[in-house]
C-alpha cells in the first residue's frame, strides 16, 4: 500500500507513538502526578513555541484544526466587537483558499448583525484590503493545490489589521510568517496523534471564549488539557520541524510524478502561485473522472484524494473556485506527500497512475 494522502492525515511517528503510551495525572491537581503533568505540558509548550517563534504562554492547545480555526475567528471577532465603542461593521476579508473551518465560521459571522466578510482571489487579495478592514484571514498552504500564500506584507502596510493564519498545513513544513497574529495548526498532520492541535495568540490579543467553565488555559479553552496528545504533537513537531533534509526528499517525490505531464498528453498541474510547497501536488488528467479515478487507484494500492477530506463531505469543488476550467477541475486528484514516503513509492505509483489513466481514457473514447 502506498499512501499519498498525508494532507488528510498522516501515519504516526515513533516518537509520538511512544508518547501516548504514558500515563499522566490531571494538570490541574495539586498533587504529585498533577505537577509533573503540568510541567510536562508546559516544557510541550516551550517546544513548540520554539517552532513557532512565541512565547508559551501564547499557545492554547484545542482538540485539532476545525476547533483552533473556530476559537481564533470567532475569539478575535467577538473580541474586537465588543470591545470599545464600535458604530460600525466589523470588517473581514478572507481569500477563496479557505478550508471549511474557516469559512464556515465566517459564514455564520456573516449572518449576524455587526459583521461584514468578504471574499478575494490570492492574486488581488492584498489590493483588496483597506484601513477600514479589521481582520483577513488566509491559508498559509492551500490543501487543495499546495500554494503558498506570503503574508509579511500585508502587517507591513496595515500594521492595525489583525492577520489570521490557518498554518494546519504549512507547520513544521515551512516557517509561519513572522506578522501573524493568530496562527492554527493540527498535530495529525504532522506524524502526530488526531484530536489535538493549536493556536498561537500573540500577547497584544485577547481572544473572547467560545465555551465556559473550568479556567484551563487562563480561561480562554476551559477544560482538562489532553495531556498525551499536546506531548505526542510536540514529539513529532520536534522530528519534523523544518527539517532540510525532508522537504528535498518530498520534492524529489514531488517531481516524480509531475513527469507524467511530459509522459502522458493533456496532464496538467494544477496550482495558482508561484510558489507551492513540495508536500502537496494537484493533477488533472483531461477526460478521466477524477473520483474514478481515486477509486481505481485505491483498488490497486495507491491511496490518494479528490482534495480537502472536510470539504468532499459537501461535494464542493473548489478547484472552479480557484479559476481552474471545469474540465479539468473534475478531472483532478490530490497527490500529498510525508517524509515517510520514499522515491521508490512514487516511480512505483507513477507506473499505476498512467496505467489506470489510459485505462480510462480508452473507455471514454468508446464511450
Amino acid at each position: 500500500m502506498i499512501y499519498f494522502d498525508n494532507a488528510a492525515t498522516t501515519f504516526m511517528c515513533d516518537a509520538a507513538r511512544k508518547v501516548l503510551m504514558l500515563d499522566y495525572g490531571n494538570p490541574s491537581s495539586p498533587h504529585a502526578f498533577g505537577i509533573e503533568a503540568e510541567r510536562v505540558v508546559k516544557t510541550a509548550a516551550k517546544d513548540i513555541a520554539e517552532i513557532l517563534s512565541c512565547k508559551r504562554d501564547e499557545l492554547i492547545f484545542t482538540s485539532g484544526g476545525t476547533e483552533a480555526n473556530n476559537l481564533g475567528i470567532l475569539g478575535v471577532a467577538y473580541g474586537l466587537k465588543f470591545s470599545g465603542d464600535r458604530n460600525r461593521p466589523l470588517r473581514i476579508l478572507a481569500s477563496n483558499h479557505e478550508h471549511p473551518s474557516v469559512t464556515g465560521p465566517l459564514e455564520y459571522l456573516q449572518s449576524l448583525p455587526g459583521f461584514s466578510v468578504t471574499y478575494e482571489s490570492p492574486s488581488r487579495f492584498c489590493d483588496s484590503i483597506c484601513r477600514e478592514t479589521d481582520i483577513v484571514c488566509v491559508t498559509q498552504v492551500s490543501s487543495e493545490t499546495g500554494d503558498v500564500f506570503e503574508l509579511n506584507e500585508i502587517k507591513s502596510k496595515f500594521p492595525s489589521i489583525v492577520v489570521f493564519v490557518d498554518g494546519c498545513q504549512s507547520f513544521c513544513k515551512i516557517p509561519p510568517p513572522l506578522k501573524a497574529d493568530i496562527y492554527s495548526f493540527s498535530g495529525h498532520k504532522i506524524h502526530g496523534p488526531m484530536g489535538v492541535g493549536g493556536l498561537m495568540v500573540r500577547k497584544s490579543l485577547r481572544l473572547h471564549p467560545m465555551m465556559y467553565g473550568g479556567g484551563q488555559q487562563t480561561g480562554i479553552r476551559p477544560g482538562t488539557e489532553n495531556v498525551q496528545g499536546i506531548l505526542a504533537m510536540a514529539a513529532a513537531a520536534k522530528a519534523a520541524n523544518f527539517n532540510s533534509g525532508n522537504n528535498f526528499k518530498v520534492e524529489r517525490i514531488k517531481k516524480t510524478l509531475m513527469e507524467l505531464t511530459n509522459e502522458m498528453p493533456d496532464v496538467y498541474v494544477n496550482e495558482t502561485s508561484e510558489k507551492v510547497s513540495p508536500y502537496i501536488l494537484n493533477m488533472s488528467f483531461i477526460n478521466v473522472n477524477g473520483e474514478t479515478l481515486t477509486n481505481m487507484l485505491s483498488a490497486k494500492g495507491i491511496c490518494v484524494s479528490m482534495g480537502t477530506a472536510c470539504r468532499s463531505v459537501k461535494k464542493e469543488n473548489a478547484l472552479e473556485g480557484l479559476g481552474i476550467s471545469r474540465d479539468r477541475a473534475v478531472s483532478a486528484i490530490r497527490f500529498s506527500f510525508s517524509y515517510m514516503n520514499t522515491e521508490e513509492e512514487a516511480v512505483k505509483a507513477k507506473t499505476v497512475v498512467r496505467e489506470c489513466v489510459e485505462e480510462l481514457r480508452k473507455i471514454h473514447r468508446r464511450s
